[in-house]
């Protein structure tokens, strides 16, 4: 927990210090931010039985710029490492290894702003992309899948370059299918159904910077 705090803390510290030395209105439209929050995941049906993957901290980082008046295009990547373990249908938990889950995405954000002027207001969001599973275990491989993200939330400015970002995430990685999900020296550890589908999401907040007047 501490580790991940600390990263967000000093991510949005950056930022922070960063409005203060990039002022030029080239970058007027261009805005960048980092987030911390909690990241949670339904359980995986396995041939064995289901695999279970914790619910823990995540954080992450992004660029956006506007495309059209409302509209952004954005770019992000979001982590975290968690535990997980397998139920099995005898009714025995098996632990099985830490993972990191890390989402790279590119996406899009409406914003419900009238004007220039206002201070706070909603956002939605949708991206897709790639979600890479990375056992923290060397012995065993990484698998990448296909992924979207569904969002909203709200955004609220404390100064002209600086503001609040809070957001709620749907994370969906697609097609879980195939004959096993992760393989090492000794073998596959768990077996996974075709069209098995892992649902995430997140609940964040962080800093954002619009570099630039």
């Amino acid at each position: 927990m501490m580790p991940v705090l600390y990263r967000v803390i000093n991510l949005n510290l950056f930022l922070i210090i960063l409005a203060f030395f990039i002022p030029d209105k080239t970058f007027a439209q261009v805005e960048i931010f980092g987030f911390g929050g909690y990241e949670i995941a339904s359980d995986v049906q396995v041939t064995q039985g289901q695999l279970n993957i914790y619910s823990n901290p995540n954080y992450g980082a992004g660029i956006s710029f506007e495309v059209q008046r409302g509209v952004q295009a954005e770019v992000f990547w979001i982590g975290q490492q968690t535990p997980m373990e397998l139920k099995r249908n005898n009714g025995l938990t098996e632990p099985l290894f830490d993972v990191g889950i890390h989402y790279f995405q590119a996406g899009a954000v409406y914003e419900f702003r009238q004007n220039s002027k206002q201070r706070a207001f909603p956002f939605t969001s949708f991206s897709l992309g790639a979600t890479l599973f990375s056992p923290i275990d060397s012995d065993f491989s990484e698998e990448w899948r296909f992924s979207i993200t569904f969002g909203g939330g709200g955004k609220f400015y404390l100064s002209d370059n600086v503001g609040v970002r809070l957001q709620a995430r749907l994370l969906m990685p697609l097609n879980f299918s195939g004959a096993g999900m992760w393989c090492g020296s000794g073998g596959c550890s768990v077996g996974v159904g075709s069209w098995a589908t892992l649902l995430q999401a997140d609940f964040t907040g962080g800093i954002f910077v619009r570099l630039g007047k």
